[in-house]
């Protein structure tokens, strides 16, 4: 169950109508495919100047994506949850291949450690 905010905002006293909020439904996933790069402690790599790309398990090309400095690479092309499963393989901006992945069917992002 999703945090709502509170009805009375703490700066200023006032009261926040209810039917502001009434109408949000929160969700539990991304609507497109995210990938984050973290170290084993899980904070995230600055990964500015790497990128991403993505293929089905026979081989064909999905999208390449480029990774932001916070360690986040988004595919816009890949709707989530995924109906299938996926190969990730990371680079250097020169294209040298770090890390190659399973990403599994049914999710809505993957983080790739170390």
């Amino acid at each position: 169950m999703a945090i709502r905010p509170p009805k009375t905002l703490k700066s200023t006293g006032r009261k926040v109508p209810i039917t502001r909020y009434r109408n949000v439904s929160p969700t539990q996933t991304f609507r497109r495919f995210t990938v984050i790069w973290a170290n084993n402690d899980g904070v995230p790599f600055n990964t500015t100047g790497f990128f991403a790309t993505l293929r089905r398990l026979d081989g064909t090309f999905v999208q390449a994506a480029g990774f932001d400095s916070f360690g986040t690479a988004r595919f816009s092309r890949v709707r989530t949850p995924t109906n299938q499963a996926y190969v990730l393989r990371t680079f250097r901006d020169d294209g040298t291949l770090f890390r190659i992945r399973s990403v599994p069917a049914g999710v809505s992002s993957f983080v790739v450690i170390g």
